[in-house]
């Protein structure tokens, strides 16, 4: 089975910003925690380079006319367009919940800090998966 050598990039490269943030919470924290590994959510946002990884690789192999790399970009925009509202979104219903009952302690007020993603870690995570992406898809063309 022949495992399209896309998706592969696209893995390492969402693997590859899961480390950079491990590394950069671990260093803020001043402690070793594994949890940034798999954690969604943070800087960079591994789940718009994972995509834009996946898009930019189809697009240097398939060429930016084909059907795959159209279906690549509109999967791209919809998983960064969700990955930035739902921080928006989230941080609402905390501020609603807040305002109507502000003597309460809310289960909603505690949720991660690592939950969505500001356009900083959008953004980087989209440029990590370029620089990275576009000379290893073109060198595995």
């Amino acid at each position: 089975m022949n495992i399209p050598v896309s998706i592969i990039v696209a893995l390492v490269v969402q693997q590859l910003c899961q480390i950079i943030k491990f590394v950069i919470y671990s260093i803020r924290d001043r402690r070793i925690n594994f949890h940034y590994l798999t954690s969604s959510g943070g800087m960079p946002s591994a789940h718009s380079a994972f995509v834009t990884a996946l898009c930019v690789s189809v697009g240097v192999r398939s060429g930016i006319g084909s059907e795959g790399f159209a279906v690549a970009a509109v999967l791209a925009f919809i998983v960064i367009h969700d990955a930035f509202r739902v921080r928006g979104a989230l941080q609402d219903v905390i501020h609603i919940l807040k305002a109507d009952h502000p003597q309460e302690d809310h289960a909603a007020a505690k949720l991660p800090e690592t939950v969505g993603h500001n356009s900083r870690e959008i953004i980087a995570g989209i440029v990590i998966a370029v620089i990275i992406t576009l000379p290893v898809s073109t060198l595995l063309k």
